[in-house]
């Protein structure tokens, strides 16, 4: 009988309106419109939903990432919170120092939490905390000295019990602590903590542990560490003893369970971030120049070029900026002085530093005709001119002596 139900269902299609089925899988009592019952939907609503199991309470598993400059761990924390509205706060480690010391305090961090999630104490108890450049606050050596480690050692120490998860006292103002001034307790058990950094370094000491030397067929060869994908592969196989050995304390490591690398970008990654997202910075160089009622245009050989210069630099996606505002400085001062241009095109060659940028004034000329024109080997003539900002600098001086004359 059942079967038939589902086979005449199946030829009436029958949909989620039909069958008056809400979110959860609930059906409300008395529709006439359908004389026979609705199939069980497997609904959280349900007391039967999924395994009986005994209950307990989920501990959060604090982050841990590593991975070349420029390879997107800030920006990948960035777009988690986005995506699952939570306040986030990204604090530097290099800032903070250990308690009664010169600098910020660990507390300061759970303070703009507290003031990023809008004052909510609920909602902050539930936020996310960042702590980036969190390599440089390593042991300084293994030398034993004197003077205490503040800056290093000692902040691992300070965040020991804020990252386990405690209620902690937070000032509510910011500065030295005040014994007899406000406090807010917050209950750091459901915070989220990141620890993100470069680790520059850490990829010889699991090449140790890995490829430890030996002689004859077997032996492993020496691998060039500097290459990304190797790089990324030793990072991958990242354990809590390589980050001890690197300078990092056992009991602050041990808070935090989950290591995870990211991946040093190829070219085509590069290429991707040039142009693929939102707020790329060929995009935002096609605004500049639209401020002037200029066209900005750049090859596919030019990207490209970009793209090698920065990944030979090692500076991962920062450096393309770097790059890119070293060959267009003098075209953007250039260009607002020059009404009759009207596109200025960007090649392998000008990135290359062979020649400047050029820009195109004739209304007639068009890129695609001045790429064919230049395929072909033919002149172009006064209708395109390359950046030359002392050029112009001499225009006006002439014109300054034509008026004194």
């Amino acid at each position: 009988m059942e079967a038939a139900e589902a086979v005449n269902m199946e030829d009436q299609d029958v949909g989620f309106t039909d069958l008056n089925l809400s979110q959860h899988g609930k059906t409300e009592i008395g529709n006439d419109k359908i004389p026979h019952s609705p199939p069980v939907i497997n609904s959280i609503a349900q007391d039967s939903f999924g395994r009986t199991v005994e209950d307990c309470e989920l501990d959060k598993s604090n982050i841990i990432i590593i991975g070349p400059t420029g390879s997107g761990k800030t920006l990948l924390v960035k777009t988690l919170a986005k995506l699952i509205d939570v306040p986030i706060v990204i604090a530097d480690a290099t800032c903070l120092t250990q308690a009664g010391y010169v600098g910020e305090d660990v507390e300061s961090v759970l303070f703009k939490l507290y003031l990023e999630s809008g004052q909510d104490l609920e909602r902050c108890q539930k936020g996310i905390v960042y702590i980036d450049e969190s390599d440089k606050i390593r042991k300084s050596g293994g030398n034993v000295s004197i003077s205490r480690d503040v800056s290093g050692e000692g902040v691992q120490h300070a965040l020991l019990k804020i990252v386990e998860g405690n209620i902690i006292n937070v000032p509510k103002e910011p500065g030295r602590k005040n014994p007899r001034g406000d406090f807010l307790q917050i209950d750091t058990s459901n915070i989220l903590f990141i620890c993100g950094g470069a680790f520059a370094g850490l990829e010889r000491i699991i090449n140790r542990r890995m490829d430890a030397a030996s002689i004859g067929f077997g032996a492993q060869m020496k691998k060039e560490l500097e290459d990304h994908k190797i790089q990324g592969k030793y990072f991958d196989n990242a354990i809590p003893k390589d980050l001890v050995e690197y300078g990092m304390i056992p009991e602050f490591v041990g808070r935090f369970p989950v290591i995870v690398s990211t991946k040093g970008l190829d070219v085509d990654n590069l290429v991707d971030i040039l142009t693929v997202p939102r707020n790329s910075l060929v995009k935002q160089y096609k605004y500049l120049f639209a401020m002037n009622n200029v066209d900005f245009h750049v090859t596919k050989c030019g990207l490209d070029e970009i793209a090698k210069t920065a990944f030979l630099r090692g500076t991962g996606a920062r450096g393309l900026r770097s790059i890119t505002e070293n060959v267009l400085m003098e075209t953007m001062f250039v260009v607002p002085s020059i009404p009759d241009v009207h596109t200025v095109y960007l090649d392998a060659a000008a990135v290359r530093g062979e020649r400047k940028p050029v820009m195109l004034k004739d209304p007639d000329m068009t890129v695609e005709k001045y790429e064919a024109l230049v395929k072909q080997g033919k002149s172009v003539g006064d209708a395109v001119v390359p950046v030359d900002i002392n050029i112009d600098h001499l225009d006006i001086s002439e014109a300054d002596d034509a008026e004194v004359a």
